[in-house]
């Protein structure tokens, strides 16, 4: 009976050593999970967005019960929020930078402290200078006989957004535009430093034609709102 023992000894340190390494792996995939790196970003926004979106239901409520502007979240509305989500800064370098609601966004992350610096075209910032430069945000503008047609920005100096939008309320209304959103390090590294190249470049650059902002979202509003009142 002597080898039974034995036997029956051996499955039992058997038994532990599998046991035990069991545990030791659910320890070390626990541990590794819990640190897992999260997901590179990777998105792409198309337009266009198919009319203008409300801004009565953007700020939280429309009064109108038929009101035609679009009552949904567009893609423009998602350019916004990843606006708001900057911490540190954020860098704009846009040939056309007009459309309201992406420029007040630009505003509000100012006074929240995030560092604001846009890099544009001296032909197509009239209409949001005046806006803008009294907010206290930093413009530079190239002032030179080429044109400055980069559409792109950086939040944190971490994530990219790049594409053929500019930044207008028509274009994301009714333009075929794209918007790449990255955070590929070697891709955003190459657009930091041509924002801070340009950065240099113009500095001191101010010629800028002061005008009043005309917002298409504002204007529509107030013409769909004012065919409500007379309904």
């Amino acid at each position: 009976m002597t080898w039974l023992w034995k036997a029956a000894a051996a499955m039992s340190i058997s038994t532990n050593i599998a046991i035990f390494s069991y545990i030791l792996y659910q320890l070390w995939t626990s541990k590794h999970e819990a640190e897992e790196i999260e997901e590179p970003v990777a998105r792409v926004l198309m337009f266009p967005d198919g009319g203008y979106q409300c801004n009565y239901w953007t700020a939280g409520n429309c009064p109108y019960e038929h009101c035609t502007l679009l009552h949904h979240k567009t893609n423009k509305t998602r350019l916004k929020e990843l606006l708001e989500r900057a911490e540190k800064s954020i860098d704009v370098c846009m040939f056309v930078l007009s459309c309201a609601v992406l420029l007040d966004a630009l505003i509000e992350a100012h006074r929240k402290g995030v560092q604001v610096r846009i890099v544009c075209d001296n032909m197509k910032i009239s209409g949001s200078a005046y806006k803008i430069t009294e907010a206290g945000l930093d413009v530079r503008v190239d002032i030179s006989p080429s044109t400055m047609h980069h559409k792109f920005m950086i939040i944190d100096n971490e994530v990219l957004l790049t594409g053929s939008y500019n930044w207008t309320a028509s274009g994301a209304a009714y333009n075929r535009e794209n918007v790449f959103i990255t955070d590929e390090k070697y891709v955003v590294d190459q657009f930091n430093g041509e924002f801070e190249k340009l950065w240099i470049k113009f500095e001191g650059s101010s010629e800028i034609r002061y005008e009043p902002l005309t917002s298409c979202e504002v204007i529509r509003n107030r013409f769909v709102h004012r065919s409500h009142d007379k309904s």
